[in-house]
C-alpha cells in the first residue's frame, strides 16, 4: 500500500459517529478534519472529544471548505442517500455509511450508483465482519468442524432494520456469502412506544413507533434459504431469546456456538460440539480492532479496486432481505429473490393501513 495521506470528515456527530473517528485517529494515513451535525452539542461534544476545530452545521459547507477525501456518514438512515449523492459530487473517494443503508431499496440503488457514477468506494458498516470470534467461527466451519453446515439460528434484539441488519449481513458471511433465493418473514407490532433517539429505552407512549426517522416494527421472525440448502432462523426484536448477535450453527457433524456481542457464562466467545465427546472451547477473544481492518481496507480499495467486504452491493444485499422480511409479512408468502418492490413495504402496510402503529 502507498504512502498516500487521506483528510477525513464525519457527517452525523452523535453516538454512531466514535467507533469512526477513532479509526481516523488511529490511522497514520489519515487526519481527522472536520465534523459536520445539526445539533450544536453534538457538535461541541464531538470537537472537545476528538480535537477537531472545524465544526459545520452544513454539510455542503464543511465539503466545499475542507475538500475531503474520505466521509463517514452516521446520520440517520432517510438521510444516508441524499447525503451519499452529496458527497460523491464533491469527489469524495470513499464513503463510509453506517447501516442500515437505508429504509427503501431504491434508496440504496441511488447509493450505489452515485459510487460508481464517480469511480468513488462506498462502504456499510456491518463491521463485525472483521471482528475475531466471527472470523474465528468462519473458519472452523470452512475447516468442516461441523460437517456440512445444515442450518444457521440468529438472535438479537431490536428492530429488524437497525439491528437485524446485523443479523442478516452476518448470517450471510457465515455461509460464504452464498446467494439466497427466497425469504419467509412474520412482524409483531406490539404497542411499545417509540424507542429513544439513542435506542437505549423508551420514551413517553404516543401513536407511533419510530426509531431513528423511521418506522420499527416490535419483533420479527424469518426463514432464510440459501442456494446451497442450508436455512437461517432469525429471531428478533421481543421474539428473540437472549442474546445479541448470538449464533447456532449446525452441521451434520456437530454444533458451532458463537456467543455475539457478550460473551458466554463462561466467558468464552465460540464453543464446538462434535456429534460424540465434549464441548471444545475457543480462548476469549477481542471486539476490538474492527472499525481499524476496515479502514484499512478501505484505503486499499481506493488505491488497487480490490473488493471490500463491507461494499455498498453487500449492504444492498441486506436491506433487500429486511425488506424481503416485511413483503412476506404483508403477502403472508414467501417471496423470491430479487425482490420486485423498491420501497419498505413495512412503510406501504402503515401507508395503507394494513397494520396499525399501537
Amino acid at each position: 500500500m502507498s504512502g498516500q495521506s487521506y483528510r477525513a470528515a464525519v457527517i452525523g456527530c452523535g453516538k454512531m459517529s466514535r467507533g469512526h473517528a477513532r479509526a481516523f485517529l488511529n490511522n497514520q494515513r489519515v487526519d481527522l478534519v472536520a465534523g459536520a451535525d445539526v445539533s450544536e452539542a453534538a457538535r461541541d461534544a464531538f470537537s472537545r472529544e476528538f480535537d477537531v476545530g472545524s465544526m459545520y452545521s452544513d454539510p455542503a459547507e464543511l465539503l466545499a471548505n475542507e475538500r475531503p477525501d474520505l466521509v463517514s456518514i452516521c446520520t440517520w438512515p432517510p438521510l444516508h442517500a441524499d447525503l451519499t449523492e452529496a458527497v460523491f459530487a464533491a469527489g469524495v473517494k470513499g464513503v463510509w455509511c453506517e447501516k442500515p443503508m437505508a429504509v427503501h431499496l431504491s434508496e440504496a440503488d441511488r447509493m450505489v450508483a452515485a459510487a460508481q457514477e464517480s469511480g468513488g468506494v462506498l462502504i456499510i458498516n456491518h463491521q463485525r465482519r472483521y471482528m475475531d470470534s466471527y472470523l474465528q467461527a468462519r473458519d472452523l466451519m470452512r475447516d468442516g468442524a461441523i460437517g456440512e453446515v445444515t442450518q444457521i439460528t440468529g438472535i438479537c434484539a431490536g428492530d429488524a432494520l437497525t439491528d437485524g441488519t446485523h443479523l442478516i449481513d452476518m448470517t450471510r458471511y457465515l455461509n460464504n456469502d452464498v446467494p439466497i433465493t427466497s425469504v419467509f418473514g412474520a412482524i409483531d407490532m406490539t404497542p411499545k412506544g417509540d424507542v429513544s433517539p439513542d435506542g437505549m429505552g423508551t420514551i413517553e407512549f404516543n401513536q407511533t413507533r419510530m426509531r431513528y426517522g423511521h418506522h420499527v416494527e416490535s419483533g420479527s421472525m424469518a426463514i432464510l434459504f440459501f442456494e446451497n440448502g442450508v436455512r437461517a432462523h432469525l429471531e428478533m426484536g421481543n421474539l428473540a431469546r437472549g442474546g445479541y448477535q448470538r449464533f447456532f450453527i449446525d452441521g451434520t457433524e456437530g454444533r458451532l456456538e458463537l456467543s455475539g456481542d457478550s460473551p458466554f457464562e463462561d466467558g468464552s466467545r465460540v464453543r464446538v460440539r462434535g456429534r460424540t465427546g465434549p464441548m471444545e472451547v475457543l480462548p476469549p477473544s477481542s471486539l476490538d480492532g474492527a472499525m481499524d481492518r476496515a479502514l484499512d481496507d478501505l484505503l486499499s480499495t481506493i488505491e488497487t479496486g480490490a473488493e471490500h467486504r463491507l461494499s455498498g452491493e453487500s449492504g444492498r444485499e441486506d436491506l433487500e432481505i429486511v425488506n424481503a422480511i416485511y413483503e412476506s409479512a404483508r403477502l403472508r408468502m414467501i417471496v423470491q429473490l430479487p425482490l420486485e418492490v423498491s420501497e419498505s413495504p413495512l412503510e406501504a402496510m402503515l401507508t395503507a393501513g394494513e397494520i396499525q402503529l399501537n
